[in-house]
């Protein structure tokens, strides 16, 4: 959608047809999806291969690449714990949808 809310394009006339369940996962799969990516420009930065990742981490290689792939349900402590040995580490705001004010935020560190 455009920054005004409203349909910009042929895409956002479609989805703007979807029922909330529709956009909800539409959502999750959106953010799924920049996480994934979030994570292989990282690795990728740092001129690492997933093999060198994961031994950083002390996860396999495929769960390395699982990380790098939107479909899979990623538990916060994997994701805190690769990215912690990435030299990174998480914040997670609560944000109000309603009003767009910030509930609350926290820095999560790889211990």
């Amino acid at each position: 959608m455009s920054e005004t809310g409203r349909p910009s394009n042929e895409i956002d006339y479609y989805i703007a047809t979807f029922s909330d369940e529709e956009r909800q996962a539409y959502v999750a799969a959106e953010t799924a999806l920049d996480l994934a990516s979030m994570l292989y420009q990282i690795r990728q930065e740092q001129g690492l291969t997933q093999q060198h990742a994961a031994e950083r981490t002390g996860l396999k290689q495929q769960a390395s690449s699982r990380l790098e792939k939107a479909v899979s349900n990623t538990q916060l402590g994997t994701l805190q714990r690769y990215l912690g040995a990435l030299g990174y580490r998480i914040e997670i705001s609560v944000i109000d949808n309603r009003t767009g004010n910030v509930a609350g935020k926290t820095s999560l560190s790889h211990a």
